[in-house]
């Protein structure tokens, strides 16, 4: 099979939901049934894991991550995700017809708007290709992805829908997510984003903290937008729409998507693995390098190199505030691990 290798940037299918067939397993607080519980879910909806599985162990650099369960050689496949599984519009809209109809009237309306400053940063930071300096300007479908998918999911929760054992394990901790967590009216007082401000400094020593608070300021702009928009009309949630972000990835320059079993590999600036497209419709996890057993693969969430002329503060801000990602201002290869 020919298949090219992309390291990706963060970030339509006939199968119909009868495709999915989870079978239910009880709950615990135990993280290693967790672990066992979403390892079952991903043989269930078809992701071929034969040669990873994810972990919650001290060993892991975010604590939770994936890990080969056997000696990997470089070129190899590790991971075979179906295009069903993964959450886009394209597919997740035919899950929910209803709710995308009042997605789509949500985004009729907004398209009369302009972007806002949030969604301009990101859309430069991710290099969409643009026709002209108006086109920038104007909506396409993918600049609606953050809140769409955001209600995809929550509806999905609320249904038990078979991707709901997935989803329900979602998590980002940092202080950007600690605010959506902890401001459930959507207005945070200064004394919060302060606090926020100052740890995202400690994350990132070399970012000043006036571009963080500008970035951060920012982003809590994009969150007031996204509920004035969507709240009451669709489901909605400051917490879920901050966590989205982090685990999607940019399959296109037009598409965005999470997905699963990708979306628990951590990040590095040496990455072990890369992202192959199948031409049967599947996501490929391959090797990049020989990896040993029970060793983590990392992914980089963001491929930097043609920036690192143009790199600055704002852009190391924005990539901390939006994404948890920290890096130096002068030195964007220098991201942890």
């Amino acid at each position: 099979m020919n298949m090219k290798i992309y390291l990706l940037c963060l970030v339509g299918s006939s199968i119909q939901p009868a495709a999915f067939a989870y079978s239910s397993a009880s709950t615990s607080s135990a993280v290693q049934n967790k672990d066992t519980i979403f390892n079952a879910w991903c043989s269930d909806v078809g992701i071929v894991c034969s040669g990873a599985e994810v972990r919650t162990t001290p060993e892991s650099v975010a604590g939770r991550g994936v890990f080969t369960t056997k000696a990997i050689n470089s070129g190899e496949e590790i991971i075979s995700i179906p295009y069903h599984s993964a959450l886009m519009q394209s597919t997740a809209g035919r899950y929910f017809p209803t709710l995308e109809q009042k997605l789509m009237k949500c985004r009729t309306s907004s398209s009369k708007q302009k972007l806002s400053l949030a969604k301009r940063i990101s859309n430069r930071i991710r290099r969409r290709r643009r026709q002209s300096i108006d086109q920038e300007e104007k909506f396409a479908a993918d600049d609606f992805w953050q809140a769409e998918l955001t209600a995809y999911a929550k509806a999905a929760l609320e249904i038990d829908h078979p991707l709901s054992p997935w989803i329900a394990q979602w998590t980002r901790d940092d202080p950007m997510q600690n605010l959506a967590d902890n401001c459930s009216t959507g207005r945070y007082d200064d004394e919060a984003i302060n606090s926020a401000v100052c740890d995202f400094q400690e994350m990132a020593p070399k970012i000043s903290k006036y571009k963080l608070n500008a970035a951060v300021g920012i982003r809590l702009n994009e969150l007031e937008e996204y509920s004035q928009r969507y709240e009451s009309k669709v489901p909605t949630s400051n917490s879920l729409y901050t966590t989205l972000i982090s685990r999607a990835v940019g399959i296109s320059d037009s598409v965005t998507a999470v997905l699963p079993m990708h979306d628990m590999i951590n990040h590095s600036c040496n990455p072990n693995v890369g992202v192959a497209f199948g031409e049967d419709g599947t996501f490929k996890i391959v090797a990049l390098q020989d990896i040993p057993k029970d060793k983590e693969l990392f992914i980089s969430y963001r491929d930097i190199r043609d920036d690192a002329k143009n790199w600055d503060e704002d852009k190391a801000a924005w990539l901390l505030v939006q994404w948890g990602i920290p890096s130096s201002p002068s030195e964007p290869e220098q991201f942890w691990p």
